[in-house]
């Protein structure tokens, strides 16, 4: 078992064909497998061996699935960076990880060699082209002189394939642990959902260091997918993709949504061969969902995963009807119960914490044990989302756990506000979250972003709420923005919001 020959079947199933488009470059199937093949010697020859940790620091951008795949063609262990972290943060992920090797791309490789200096135990910065940086090693010419090499390293189910850092909302981030098995368990459950025909097109405009990312990589190999790559997610770079490569698939998260929705160009590009979105990452308002499709003329249906499920928990398959503000459920293989503070399953409709079975449950948190005693109890995964199942098995989210406002001893789902908000026809984005108050513990704020030109008052968002919801869950606070504060996988921070609220009140 080994995650690299989900690539390899592919290319047997589907022999040569183009697979991959890039910044004008068409790369073929076989072209790319032969690239992985040179690079495992690379590595190899380079002192990469079973075990190691690699850490990977580029966009998006067909190096990433070579590096993935050739690091696992040796048995070592891929840790996927996101390009827009600071020197500092980095430091941590290869410090933490003890990672002795990093692989980075020219445009990242000064950020990656101040990033691991003074690591004890850090061996080489390996950089796909001339960096100018003197630490670091240029592998193209190695590449070119190196003999593909053909063969796997056999691995077990639970041996580590990637480390992935979670986005550190919450604190210092922690290593999540996916073995081979998870990787391979959910591509397949996936693939068997979704019914991919060979030769569909995709767009990949997530970022590959994120787990969504990865399993879109891994399911595209199996599937023989033609996948465009757009470096960074740019609203007018993705409509022109759409339209040149004739895109028939798009996994997005709601910000793209949001953005492609408000697009002042939106109407200069043929889209129409667009025919499915599969949204995730975060939660989806039901306005946005069907605004999208009214715009775009396709369908868009939510989903559910998280980076310690190795990614797709519940989703729709492609001819399955839509259940409003559900995102679907669970995918072949997967069970998802809902369970009380107690650790007690509650039937269907009870809300309570969203917890997952599966072969797709990572291995635990790296040199965290204690985190993750805490996140797997009795086999069961605690997500940490809180939401309920139908009776159906479709299942909804209500918030993340550690966003719920608890104000006056009533938990209050800022979701449920949010919809409400989005309702607003001047509304492009919100967020609810909760701030300190001496009376009620929390109160809570609102940011909002309008759309472009429009205008709106705190009075008249705060009636128009009022239609939606109790006024107990009306926010107190409206704090009008041009922009809302994002991380790396465009989840919206609202740890940030509160602290900047907080910080402005405190001076005012």
């Amino acid at each position: 078992m080994n995650a690299a020959n989900l690539a390899i079947e592919g290319l047997q199933r589907h022999g040569d064909y183009t697979a991959a488009y890039f910044e004008g470059r068409a790369v073929c199937s076989a072209e790319l497998m032969e690239m992985v093949q040179r690079l495992a010697t690379v590595l190899r020859e380079q002192g990469v061996r079973r075990g190691d940790r690699v850490v990977v620091v580029a966009y998006t951008c067909l190096e990433v699935p070579i590096a993935f795949q050739a690091i696992w063609r040796l048995g070592a262990i891929a840790i996927p960076v996101m390009p827009q972290l600071l020197a500092r943060e980095i430091h941590y992920i290869v410090e933490n990880s003890g990672a002795p090797f990093v692989l980075a791309v020219p445009g990242l490789a000064a950020k990656a060699a101040e990033a691991t200096r003074g690591i004890g135990g850090f061996r080489k910065l390996l950089v796909f082209g001339e960096s100018g940086v003197p630490e670091t090693l240029d592998i193209d010419p190695l590449l070119l002189r190196a003999a593909p090499l053909d063969s796997v390293v056999e691995c077990q189910q639970q041996d580590l394939a990637v480390l992935v850092y979670t986005s550190g909302t919450t604190g210092h981030p922690k290593g999540v642990m996916l073995s081979h098995g998870n990787l391979i368990a959910n591509a397949r459950a996936t693939l068997e959902l979704l019914h991919l025909k060979p030769m569909h097109r995709t767009l990949m405009a997530l970022p590959m260091s994120h787990v969504y990312g990865i399993l879109l990589m891994n399911v595209g190999s199996i599937a023989g997918s033609i996948t465009a790559y757009l470096k960074w997610f740019d609203a007018v770079e993705a409509l022109a993709a759409i339209e040149k490569y004739r895109i028939e698939r798009a996994s997005l998260v709601p910000t793209m949504l949001i953005n492609l929705i408000h697009c002042p160009e939106r109407e200069n590009y043929d889209t129409s061969s667009l025919r499915i979105v599969m949204a995730g990452s975060a939660p989806l308002s039901e306005e946005v969902r069907l605004e999208f499709q009214r715009l775009y003329h396709c369908r868009v249906a939510d989903g559910y995963g998280q980076s310690e499920a190795s990614c797709v928990v519940a989703a729709y398959q492609d001819d399955e009807p839509v259940v409003p503000g559900s995102c679907g459920r669970a995918i072949p293989g997967v069970a998802v119960t809902v369970m009380d503070d107690a650790g007690r399953q509650l039937p269907a409709g009870e809300t309570g914490e969203i917890c997952i079975q599966g072969d797709l449950v990572m291995q635990g948190y790296w040199g965290n044990e204690q985190a993750t005693r805490e996140t797997i109890v009795d086999g069961w995964l605690h997500s940490g989302d809180v939401g309920h199942l139908d009776e159906n098995g479709y299942l909804f989210i209500t918030d993340r756990k550690k966003d719920l406002i608890i104000k006056g001893a009533e938990n209050i789902s800022p979701r449920e506000i949010e919809e409400a908000l989005y309702r607003h026809p001047v509304v492009a984005e919100c967020a609810v979250f909760g701030v300190f108050d001496p009376k009620y513990q929390e109160e809570i704020a609102a940011a909002i972003v309008l759309k472009p030109g429009q205008t709106a008052t705190t009075e008249e968002l705060s009636q128009h709420v009022l239609q939606y919801v109790t006024r107990f869950k009306q926010p107190a606070f409206f704090d009008f923005r041009d922009s809302l504060p994002k991380n790396s996988n465009n989840k919206i921070l609202k740890r940030t919001l509160r602290e900047q609220f907080e910080q402005r009140q405190g001076t005012s």
